[in-house]
């Protein structure tokens, strides 16, 4: 038989989707975190993550290097179930650290790492050799394996610091060209990130040019 109150009633009910374990990571400190940063390759660029509030799970983490590769993120365990990341970086570019628990992405990975090497440029022409007064200085700098970074270049000469200037040319080499008017010794600074690039600072003496007799 059926009992009925004579009463319609509505129930309305609100059910919220519980977040999947990889929400609840925390990563609390490390210089990963900081995007704006550009580190310098060959050094160890860590992250530290806390997973406590995740329960049981595993944590995995890989990185893609700038060319595409798979690069190795060393993963040392701490107490009460934190973590430290290593990622050990070789060459300049941009890498994505890409960071799971139970296989998915925790919150903010892939995090995104510029690294810079200065020690992958190189600079060569008549500029950075011995000269005579009146020869134009030209040289280029090579920074396609540099990865993120700014070029700087800087004369200084008998007559302190000398103008130089500076395009862009193909495969991301920079023209390079001053000119010396006295005689004297002048150092040519080229640094990438404040840092110097492979043989500089540059020496090179400029003389007079010797008069021609004729005779």
């Amino acid at each position: 038989f059926l009992l009925s109150s004579g009463i319609n009633a509505e129930y309305g009910v609100h059910v919220e989707e519980a977040l999947p374990p990889s929400a609840l990571i925390k990563t609390t400190g490390g210089r990963m975190l900081q995007s704006e940063m550009v580190h310098r390759a060959g050094e160890s660029i860590e992250l530290d993550v806390d997973t406590q509030d995740a329960g049981d799970g595993q944590l995995a983490a890989v990185a893609i290097g700038p060319k595409g590769d798979a690069v190795p993120v060393e993963i040392i365990a701490n107490r009460n179930k934190t973590f430290t990341l290593k990622l050990l970086t070789s060459r300049g570019g941009r890498y994505l650290v890409n960071v799971y628990f139970n296989a998915s992405h925790i919150p903010n990975s892939p995090f995104k790492v510029r690294v810079c090497n200065p020690e992958a440029i190189w600079a060569e022409g008549p500029g950075l050799m011995d000269s005579y007064v009146g020869d134009q200085g030209d040289f280029q700098v090579f920074t396609r394996d540099a990865g993120h970074g700014t070029l700087s270049v800087r004369v200084n000469g008998p007559k302190d610091k000398f103008r130089v200037d500076m395009w862009k040319g193909a495969d991301r080499t920079v023209n390079c060209r001053y000119n010396p008017e006295v005689a004297g010794k002048y150092t040519i600074n080229i640094k990438w990130e404040d840092q110097h690039v492979k043989g500089s600072p540059y020496t090179v003496q400029v003389r007079k040019r010797p008069d021609i007799v004729s005779g």
